[in-house]
């Protein structure tokens, strides 16, 4: 896309530079931050003073350090391993396919124009639901999603993202939690 964009630009003057820009600005805000054709959904309910309990032990078994990893810290590249992601039922999330008609419902947010507003966090996040982004039985992105304080941490974008915009987070929360 830039170098079509550098193309362009390159023989044209300054006004039709900028209504190029502009075009290719619409067109980035129209594509999907990653491809998918299903959504698998993991949730746990733990409580927020159960996990700083566990986050204090100074001696946690490794299932409490899985824990504490997937759900206080946003590193997220073990995820996208499908190996780390069958450890998670052992951690206490449940998983779930999303049907066809919730995944459709949410693709309409995965898009650049939909996750580029700056929310502002107002706790510490605690990721209590996954969603596994997948296409043709491969994984092609993981978001780790806190409906406390609308973080959100995703790894597998084609574009860069901040945060959700109110709107989509409303819907996210309605399509999970229905």
């Amino acid at each position: 896309m830039a170098f079509i964009f550098i193309t362009l630009t390159s023989c044209l003057s300054g006004e039709n530079k900028e209504e190029i820009k502009k075009i290719v600005t619409e067109e980035v805000k129209k594509q999907p931050v990653f491809l998918f054709d299903s959504i698998i959904h993991y949730s746990i309910a733990i409580a927020e003073d159960t996990l700083w309990g566990i986050e204090r032990i100074k001696n946690k078994t490794k299932e409490q350090r899985r824990l504490i990893e997937v759900v206080l810290h946003e590193k997220l590249d073990t995820l996208l391993d499908t190996t780390s992601l069958i450890h998670l039922s052992s951690l206490g999330f449940t998983k779930r396919y999303l049907s066809n008609e919730k995944t459709e419902a949410l693709r309409g947010i995965f898009y650049s124009q939909n996750m580029n507003n700056e929310l502002a966090t107002i706790c510490e996040p605690i990721y209590r639901d996954i969603l596994v982004f997948r296409l043709k039985s491969r994984n092609t992105g993981v978001m780790k999603l806190c409906f406390d304080c609308f973080h959100h941490n995703l790894d597998g974008a084609q574009f860069d993202t901040k945060n959700i915009t109110l709107e989509s987070w409303t819907l996210l929360k309605k399509v999970l939690h229905e």
